[in-house]
């Protein structure tokens, strides 16, 4: 049977003292969390199976995952799909990342129809776009159909998309003044073509010129 390794110190680290070296029969062996080392209840004098040292080694991981998530979210709100690409991408193991998945769904902090109606809106106030484009945004972003729908419902829950399309064309023909009309027609057509505006709704815009 293997002797397992005695903890023979455990030591706060000068550059971060929310954490802890800890050493090994005289040998720095690995740095934990303050929170992972109450978790784990090891003290100095214990001694650590492989197994026991792995188990530790796991909860420092998770600790990690959820530290990364959390600052993700500090930044901006996340779909599921976003969350779980960033923290593969930081090469956290599949168990961990589903583990974090959950930990944060568990919070309300990860939650794909609240998400598709924020992102949804504010892309409205910030950048106005048809409803062909956002829904092709939203299920990039791993949304289910049911969501996007939310989404798209939420988008336009104020104002409708034709009368987001009239204002931005309004914007829009204003700085085309000094083409000549025809030109400016194209230009505006194609850039409300190209926001991802319903083409009847271009149609009826473009029908309507000396009214916008």
């Amino acid at each position: 049977m293997n002797q397992g390794r005695k903890v023979t110190a455990i030591e706060v680290q000068k550059k971060n003292t929310q954490r802890v070296s800890v050493f090994l029969d005289g040998e720095f062996a690995f740095g934990i969390h303050q929170d992972v080392l109450l978790q784990s209840g090891i003290a100095r004098g214990d001694e650590l199976s492989e197994q026991k040292i792995g188990e530790i080694l796991a909860l420092e991981e998770h600790k990690r995952a959820k530290e990364k998530a959390l600052r993700l979210l500090s930044v901006r709100s996340r779909s599921i799909k976003e969350m779980r690409d960033r923290l593969r991408t930081a090469k956290f193991s599949a168990d961990v990342v589903d583990g974090t998945i959950a930990y944060l769904q568990r919070l309300a902090l990860l939650d794909d129809t609240s998400f598709a109606q924020s992102f949804a809106r504010n892309r409205t106030q910030t950048r106005p776009e048809g409803a062909f484009l956002l829904r092709q945004e939203l299920r990039h972003k791993g949304l289910s159909d049911h969501d996007v729908e939310k989404g798209i419902d939420a988008a336009f829950q104020e104002q409708s998309e034709r009368q987001i399309a009239y204002e931005l064309a309004a914007k829009k023909k204003k700085t085309l003044a000094y083409l000549a009309e025809e030109k400016a027609k194209k230009r505006l057509n194609d850039f409300l073509l190209r926001r991802g505006f319903d083409w009847d709704i271009v149609n009826d815009i473009m029908e309507n010129w000396e009214h916008i």
